[in-house]
């Protein structure tokens, strides 16, 4: 299998997504596409998968294709049933349809029998639902649970369990880690490797990048560059040419610099000889003497046009495009608190009739960041919740220290009490001015009114805003529910740059094995109703 790319362009209507795109994927290879929100990323994977077609250029696919979309509806029907593999119950009223003409056989009934039974086998018919009972097992999916009772991290696993059943050449990814758990995670991770197929694949989980492709790919300011290597080796080699060509376009300025300088010199040089003044001649042939000067002034002035031509002709060397979106977040010194922050003892937690948490005892003091951690519906959220007093506690005490609270929900649902951005970040801090507002809004990448409507934002813009309160709090305890989601490498990348720097107390919960990596100094697991501290144990 192999899909090849070559000069192709798209255009939405009169604006330019990317063109000039070549890219090939081979058999066997596992491919990265990198690029920021809005780059052009589904819109490439569609113009593979054929349901898009390129303003210009060609698309050439050979072999069997897989195509895991990144918002995909599952029919109302048991797991089980929603996973079979795509194409499979077509191809089996074909075969059923087929032996029911074999009772009068004729040549042509035979042969339409082998097609349907050949496409029946190649989508792996004869043993597909034990197939897909095994990988529901591995994925912790209950196969007759009805697909509508789904939480959005099972759909995610059903979704790739179906795709998964799909025997294919080339898969193409999506963001198929949205949703995932760690087991889950590190499940698809081993999967992925394992198998002979080839992979493009869309994702901003850079442990699961890291852990899986050899070539990564960008879309950057409507162009596509390839790297080699894994994420982080990818990005090491990205730096080291933008830190090259930078060098290069320095030493170009500089030679521009003096060549221009040079040419006023002269030209002034030209001018101030042009002008000859015989008094200031002795005596002597004085029309020799202006001959001579003007012949002078041409030699000079030819020198200065010399001058200008090399400049003009002189190209400044390609720089790699530094990403002017980035966001820029610098979260203000916490305030001063007492070195107690929070302590929890013997803390159970009932939610309706379930139990959902029991015997809870924690402790966190001044400065450290904890990142909670487990599978999806294990109780982390509702073990925030209830640290920040937001649910009452079936038995056991919470302590919280004097100290100043800022909150990022999951879906940032603490900002559905504000009707403008405006609102919002003056909660998070009343003495923000017009113009702090402003230059907030600027370098978070936000719409740049500050009247402009909360529940008009994105996702990833209602992230942004999360993080825009944060920036501005002096709160000295952060608490943080996935403050990932929505958000792209660069701007994940630059969130954990600063809770790293951050001088206060940070509680996150997240599935960003690389974040909290990076910023976590303990770990909670939680799991069956238990929170266990592990130290560095799985940061480490």
């Amino acid at each position: 299998m192999s899909i090849i790319l070559s000069d192709v362009s798209y255009r939405y209507g009169d604006t330019p997504l990317f063109g000039h795109v070549t890219l090939n994927v081979n058999a066997g290879e596992r491919v990265a596409l990198l690029g920021r929100n809005g780059s052009g990323k589904s819109t490439l994977l569609r113009l593979m998968e054929g349901s898009l077609t390129p303003t210009t250029g060609h698309v050439t696919r050979t072999g069997k294709l897989a195509y895991l979309q990144q918002l995909a509806a599952l029919p109302e029907v048991a797991v089980i049933d929603a996973v079979q593999p795509i194409g499979l119950e077509q191809a089996r009223r074909a075969l059923s349809t087929a032996e029911a003409r074999l009772g009068a056989p004729t040549p042509a009934h035979l042969e339409q029998y082998a097609r349907a039974e050949e496409a029946y086998r190649l989508l792996g018919g004869y043993d597909a639902e034990h197939r897909a009972q095994i990988m529901l097992s591995e994925l912790q999916l209950d196969p007759w649970q009805p697909t509508q009772s789904l939480s959005g991290g099972q759909r995610r696993r059903a979704l790739l369990a179906q795709l998964l059943l799909t025997p294919a050449d080339l898969y193409l990814l999506d963001e198929p880690t949205n949703h995932l758990d760690w087991p889950s995670l590190e499940w698809l991770e081993a999967w992925v490797k394992a198998s002979p197929a080839a992979f493009l694949i869309v994702s901003h989980d850079r442990a699961f990048l890291d852990s899986t492709v050899t070539r990564c790919a960008e879309l950057e300011g409507q162009t596509l560059r390839e790297y080699p290597g894994n994420h982080t080796q990818a990005m090491d080699t990205k730096a080291t040419l933008q830190a090259a060509r930078a060098r290069q376009y320095q030493a170009h300025e500089r030679k521009v610099q003096a060549l221009t300088q040079e040419m006023v010199s002269v030209r002034q040089r030209a001018a101030s000889t042009d002008r000859y003044n015989p008094r200031r001649k002795k005596r002597g042939n004085k029309r020799f003497a202006k001959n001579n000067a003007q012949n002078v002034a041409q030699t000079l002035a030819r020198r200065a046009q010399a001058l200008e031509r090399r400049v003009d002709r002189m190209q400044a060397p390609e720089q790699l495009r530094s990403d002017c979106q980035l966001l820029h977040l610098h979260l203000s010194s916490a305030d001063h608190c007492a070195a107690e922050i929070l302590t929890c003892q013997g803390v159970d937690i009932t939610v309706g009739e379930v139990s959902v948490l029991k015997n809870v005892h924690l402790h966190v003091r001044r400065g450290e960041k904890i990142a909670v951690v487990g599978p999806n519906g294990a109780g982390k959220s509702t073990l925030l919740n209830a640290l920040l007093g937001l649910l009452p506690l079936s038995a056991g005490t919470i302590y919280r220290g004097p100290v100043g609270v800022q909150r990022a929900g999951q879906h940032n649902d603490e900002l559905d009490a504000f009707a403008t951005q405006q609102d919002a970040l003056l909660a998070a801090d009343p003495t923000l001015s017009t113009h702090q507002l402003f230059g907030i809004l600027r370098r978070l990448g936000l719409p740049q009114r500050p009247d402009h409507a909360v529940r008009a934002l994105s996702g990833g813009q209602r992230t942004r805003l999360a993080l825009a309160r944060l920036s501005v709090t002096k709160a000295g305890l952060l608490v943080l529910d996935e403050p990932t989601n929505h958000l792209d490498v660069p701007a994940i990348e630059a969130l954990e740059d600063v809770l790293h720097a951050y001088d206060g107390t940070v509680i996150f919960a997240s599935h960003d094995r690389h974040l909290v990596a990076q910023v976590a100094t303990r770990c909670w697991w939680v799991e069956d109703g238990h929170v266990v501290d592990l130290g560095e144990t799985l940061r480490d």
